[in-house]
């Protein structure tokens, strides 16, 4: 697992430009862990996160008390299925130790569903990032997308890594998908700063009309004189927007989405072309909530 470089300065070089407030993502990444092995790759990328924006890493893990009655035939709760969740988080932490030795860690056992246990997490803290691992987690990424959209303003990251020897246009970059307006502005932000810590490039994907191009490359170069240290490219396309975005993510550092309600990405509550992105995207996704400025 790649770490990814210290902020070093680049919110105070935020401050001193005209750019818009682009104050550090240091709100807590917030976890889901399970017992099995399949959460792993989440785990890692959300403590590498965690350690690199000097956040606090929040390790979620939810169980179900099982039905049993006790010798006269009243319901009563079965202790060690909680003692049994202690133990995966206890194991989780650990893992996340050999990540970043020094990481705040803080841990909720939650007696209940997934869904409710995140969205209790996000409501704490408007900038907090929450990191579902990818593959059998379907709906559960659909019914969190558009929970988190509707009642909460965090940001939603989906990992599944690429593979060895991965290749794509933008591979070890950041990309980021705009619209004709400069995309949202929580996105942009999102992804100069991703690039900044990650000491990489940054792609810009825009799929509109070329009479719209001059005012999206005036909002991204507000932030490049933010983030002057990050190198820029351009992917213009005419076509859909999430094909675009697929073709760069393979290889990518990191694809960035935005969650803004009254943008093109407004339809990511309802399925369509972020929830894309979300689903097939072969690298790690973030969702960036509409207040993650």
């Amino acid at each position: 697992m790649k770490l990814f470089r210290g902020r070093q300065g680049a919110e105070a070089a935020a401050g001193r430009t005209s750019a818009p407030a682009a104050g550090p993502d240091n709100g807590p990444v917030v976890v889901l862990v399970d017992e099995h092995t399949t959460d792993l790759d989440a785990l890692e990328w959300a403590a590498a996160e965690a350690a690199a924006r000097g956040s606090e890493l929040r390790i979620v893990y939810t169980f179900r008390f099982p039905r049993l009655l006790d010798p006269v035939g009243n319901p009563t709760v079965d202790l060690q299925a909680r003692e049994s969740a202690e133990d995966v988080v206890t194991v989780a932490v650990r893992r996340a130790r050999r990540i970043a030795p020094d990481l705040r860690i803080r841990t909720h056992v939650f007696p209940g569903r997934q869904v409710t246990a995140l969205v209790t997490e996000a409501r704490e803290s408007d900038k907090a990032l929450i990191v579902l691992g990818h593959g059998r987690r379907s709906r559960l990424e659909r019914t969190l997308t558009r929970r988190l959209a509707r009642s909460t303003t965090a940001s939603l990251a989906v990992i599944g890594l690429s593979k060895r020897g991965a290749v794509g246009p933008s591979a070890g970059r950041v990309v980021v998908g705009v619209d004709d307006n400069g995309g949202p502005p929580a996105a942009l932000g999102f992804a100069f700063r991703a690039a900044r810590r990650r000491g990489t490039g940054l792609t810009v994907v825009h799929a509109a009309a070329s009479s719209r191009r001059r005012s999206v490359e005036d909002a991204v170069q507000i932030w490049r004189m933010a983030y002057p240290e990050v190198h820029v490219q351009w992917d213009f396309t005419r076509g859909p927007i999430d094909s675009a975005v697929l073709a760069e993510s393979p290889a990518a550092a990191l694809t960035v989405l935005g969650a803004d309600r009254h943008g093109w990405l407004r339809r990511v509550v309802r399925g369509s072309a972020s929830y894309n992105v979300l689903r097939l995207a072969r690298g790690p996704v973030v969702m960036v909530g509409a207040a993650t400025v």
